[in-house]
């Protein structure tokens, strides 16, 4: 992933959104940047706006709060609205049934580079793989009550169908249904593991394991920051070591967050580039009896 110095929270979010390899390996996959000059313009135009912030910090203060997945795609309309290679269509466009919601298409855009028009379904998921087989079901969510074969069924079955209903094609005609789905898949940590079907090999990757092994990775640096969502989202850089936390300090957060809720907490390994330390590897921490069971 090409590397920019940005500032900015949110525009180093879209970066990585935007630069990120697919999780999938479908035909239906869709990849935002469309060529080299493409990306060389999106650099220009963030790097612009990183240049004075304050229109980008509004615009997500005007939003308030949100799920994280909601807020990916936020990142990702924000930068369409400023990209001339497409056009937004529509946003989160309802279907209905008499009164009754029966879909919703998360964006359509005209390529105009091709001269396109497309359904995007967008979709940002991070999966924990809990047995040495491609099957998806082995991979699950950290509240394990998602798992990636749920996922490809929905999208797949349920969402990208949505583009051939007859009152979309008769608003968009020849609409072609994408997928944008971006994100990290873990791996059991030092243990056999393969890539599950419809995964694209190059898919963001990470490890996963219990807190009572926790100690095993700290020879492996000592930069590290304990990431809260909407953190998950990659591309957050640090100019300065005081930003981040030692593998003491990120154990014991760790520990207490587990504690406090029971969630799997996910940490990130930062590495210093030439001016920046930049994220380089991903874990996330388990209680000792997950996915065996949850509180919540």
């Amino acid at each position: 992933m090409t590397f920019i110095a940005l500032k900015n929270l949110h525009l180093q979010r879209i970066w990585w959104a935007i630069n990120s390899p697919s999780l999938l390996d479908y035909p239906q996959v869709t990849d935002y940047i469309l060529h080299a000059q493409h990306e060389g313009e999106l650099a220009a135009i963030l790097l612009k706006e990183d240049e004075n912030p304050t229109a980008v910090d509004a615009h997500f203060a005007s939003l308030g709060p949100m799920p994280m997945g909601r807020y990916f795609e936020q990142l990702l309309f924000y930068i369409l609205e400023r990209d001339p290679h497409y056009e937004i269509l529509a946003e989160n466009r309802q279907l209905f049934e008499g009164k009754i919601t029966i879909g919703e298409l998360d964006l359509v855009v005209r390529n105009n580079d091709s001269g396109l028009t497309e359904h995007w379904e967008i979709a940002l998921k991070f999966y924990l793989q809990v047995e040495n087989n491609p099957a998806p079901v082995h991979m699950l969510g950290p509240s394990t009550k998602d798992n990636l074969q749920k996922k490809l069924v929905k999208l797949m079955q349920a969402q990208l169908p949505l583009s051939q209903k007859a009152e979309i094609q008769k608003e968009f005609p020849a609409l072609q249904a994408k997928l944008f789905v971006k994100g990290i898949f873990f791996y059991p940590w030092q243990k056999p593991a393969c890539t599950s079907e419809g995964v694209n090999p190059q898919h963001g990757q990470g490890a996963w394991l219990k807190l009572d092994e926790m100690e095993a990775l700290q020879s492996l640096g000592t930069a590290w920051l304990l990431k809260s969502k909407p953190a998950w989202i990659g591309g957050e850089t640090y100019s300065q070591a005081k930003d981040l936390l030692t593998f003491a300090e990120v154990k014991k957060a760790c520990k207490d967050e587990l504690e406090k809720s029971g969630r799997p907490q996910l940490i990130a390994l930062y590495a210093r580039g030439k001016e920046h330390w930049q994220a380089d590897k991903y874990f996330f921490i388990v209680g000792n009896t997950w996915p065996a069971s949850q509180n919540f």
